[in-house]
């Protein structure tokens, strides 16, 4: 019996000059409610995790995008934008 062929898909991304990374940081926990010392005592900070194109980093905050459309003329148009405080960044990572 002959071997199926394994049909290979590519898929074409346009080149993009900014590189994809997986933040960690911590974020703001609140509660307008009423609460004892124990219910406040169990307050935990936020440990969120945001993927994204790392669009500019420098000595105060970080900027992501997690989506973009790319015009005729090649300008970037950015959605899903995020700028976390870089006092906030606990890790990230090259994906």
């Amino acid at each position: 019996m002959p071997k199926k062929r394994r049909r290979v898909v590519q898929q074409v991304t346009p080149a993009i000059p900014y590189h994809k990374y997986r933040v960690h940081w911590i974020d703001i926990l609140s509660d307008s409610g009423w609460a004892d010392e124990r219910e406040f005592n169990k307050m935990r900070l936020s440990h969120p995790v945001n993927e994204g194109w790392l669009y500019s980093k420098d000595k105060d905050a970080i900027r992501l995008f997690a989506s973009y459309d790319r015009e005729d003329d090649g300008a970037f148009t950015f959605g899903d934008r995020t700028m976390i405080p870089l006092s906030c960044v606990k890790k990230m990572v090259k994906i």
